[in-house]
């Protein structure tokens, strides 16, 4: 899981990404929120627990990803702190973690409002002192999007309240709700994969039929697009699809297509060698043979010979 995890998250991070995320789910893929307004923020935050002794404990939580944005709704200026969370699989404790998460944000919100104060010298009535926010104080609105990479469809609880061991209407009503907002790619339809601007809309159709390899075969033949996709959405791919690519660092497109072909004509010459030397025949005349069958170069060939060896 720590290569899926660290691919989707170095994805997500992506200022383009980012925003095209949060343009899809909130305004229909209308580009209302521009990556070039987005403000990075501090991913870490300290929730303080009191363990079995009674003694308090801080605890550091991560984010994988949270920005700061600044949009225009209708003639006026909107904040918005964004979160994003990259899931590889179901946890069936997500509402639960993403209402942590912002819990612990609009607390940093607040205890920066407080510290503020303090360093201004602002004198606050004896109702502002206790909390150290002021009567007119506001704090941002924090949206937090799930975005699942996973090949099956995600059976978790959405909301806090899925979670409760309660069925009485009277204390559901009065129990606090929190709705974990989700994209779900085995829940999309066409329509809403073409929403996207950057290659998100590729890969979460890509993950969609992760789960049988010829559809997936199938669907890069099919979309050119394949063709011209980022390395780290190819990242993403071959971590999250198991799709047998090798993505090279210095080059930011990733022929999809070509990738998988290649893999499976390496696949197909490393097993031609194999079965030559079951049957105990000499390696330069293997060398010779696969030379000839797969116009390769004598270099080539005692590459793939050596790799055979290794």
């Amino acid at each position: 899981m720590g290569k899926q995890d660290n691919a989707t998250r170095e994805y997500i991070r992506d200022t383009n990404v980012f925003s095209d995320v949060f343009n899809y789910y909130i305004f229909g893929g209308k580009k209302v929120i521009k990556a070039q307004s987005l403000q990075e923020m501090d991913t870490s935050a300290l929730l303080r627990i009191i363990g079995k002794n009674g003694k308090k404990k801080d605890v550091q939580r991560y984010r994988d990803a949270l920005k700061k944005a600044t949009l225009m709704i209708g003639d006026k200026a909107a904040y918005i702190v964004f979160g994003l969370e990259a899931q590889t699989h179901i946890d069936y404790g997500m509402p639960i973690r993403t209402f942590v998460y912002d819990g612990l944000q609009y607390d940093s919100q607040a205890k920066a409002i407080k510290e503020a104060h303090i360093a201004n010298g602002d004198k606050p009535d004896k109702d502002e002192f206790v909390s150290g926010l002021y009567k007119n104080d506001r704090i941002l609105p924090v949206i937090t999007v799930v975005v699942y990479f996973g090949s099956k469809p995600w059976d978790g609880a959405t909301r806090l309240r899925d979670l409760y061991e309660c069925d009485s209407p009277e204390i559901l009503d009065l129990a606090p709700d929190y709705k974990m907002h989700l994209i779900d790619p085995t829940r999309m339809t066409e329509e809403d994969f073409d929403k996207f601007s950057t290659d998100m809309g590729k890969v979460l159709k890509f993950m969609k039929v992760s789960g049988d390899r010829d559809e997936m075969y199938k669907l890069i033949k099919a979309d050119k697009s394949y063709k011209n996709l980022s390395r780290k959405a190819a990242e993403v791919l071959r971590e999250c699809a198991k799709v047998p690519i090798n993505t090279d660092k210095r080059k930011d497109v990733v022929n999809l297509c070509k990738a998988w072909d290649d893999h499976a004509r390496e696949c197909t010459i490393l097993s031609a060698i194999d079965t030559a030397r079951r049957y105990s025949i000499k390696d330069n005349i293997i060398l010779a043979d696969i030379m000839t069958q797969f116009g390769l170069t004598k270099r080539e060939a005692k590459a793939y010979m050596a790799k055979k060896s290794a």
